[in-house]
């Protein structure tokens, strides 16, 4: 006679029929923005952190964004998620060891600040490091949007505003741009 094992290997894992819920994400004058979060000291893995970046992916996801902080969702861990539909990340605990001498001036954007657009200069490439969410030590070069994106949300864990260094006139614009682009937007959800 044999003995059947079974083993749960998915504790942790958000099973495809499990209904997940968006994080509300905070607005861009929230103070929790503002904050540095200080870095997570619990074990790695586990279903908390696991949960946590699983909605952050679906939120992130949700709202066509390419990044997405915890602090941005009201949660107080120094985690952040990037990515595109094919593939995220989670990046707990993120550093950034070196970066580009070589700036680029380019448009960016932010969940928390919906339709804001404004030309940011980031370093081209920058060296990271990180534990995803297994707990796995993970360093890399990031370079072009992906460097621009980690630094982004990096920002965000240092409780620094993406707009913290753009002059009166550029914010004055684009948040001209900004009220154009939510009345149209709120123009055609009307008609629907």
């Amino acid at each position: 006679m044999s003995e059947v094992i079974t083993i749960d290997t998915s504790a942790g894992i958000i099973k495809q029929d499990e209904r997940l819920e968006p994080l509300t994400i905070c607005a861009d004058v929230h103070p929790f923005l503002t904050t540095r979060i200080p870095e997570y000291t619990g074990k790695l893995p586990n279903a908390d952190i696991s949960k946590i970046a699983s909605l952050l992916k679906f939120t992130m996801k949700l709202y066509n964004g390419i990044g997405l902080a915890a602090n941005q969702c009201g949660l107080s861990v120094r985690m952040f998620v990037m990515g595109t539909d094919q593939f995220q990340m989670a990046c707990i605990n993120p550093k950034v060891l070196d970066v580009s001498p070589e700036m680029v001036r380019d448009n960016e954007g932010c969940l928390s600040a919906p339709a804001f657009y404004v030309k940011i200069e980031r370093p081209k490439w920058c060296d990271v490091e990180f534990h995803d969410e297994n707990g796995n030590l993970k360093s890399t070069r990031l370079d072009g949007l992906s460097a621009r994106c980690f630094l982004h949300e990096m920002d965000h864990l240092n409780g620094i505003k993406f707009t913290h260094n753009v002059g009166p006139v550029a914010m004055k614009f684009a948040r001209q741009r900004q009220t154009k682009i939510i009345r149209t937007m709120n123009r055609l959800q009307v008609k629907k």
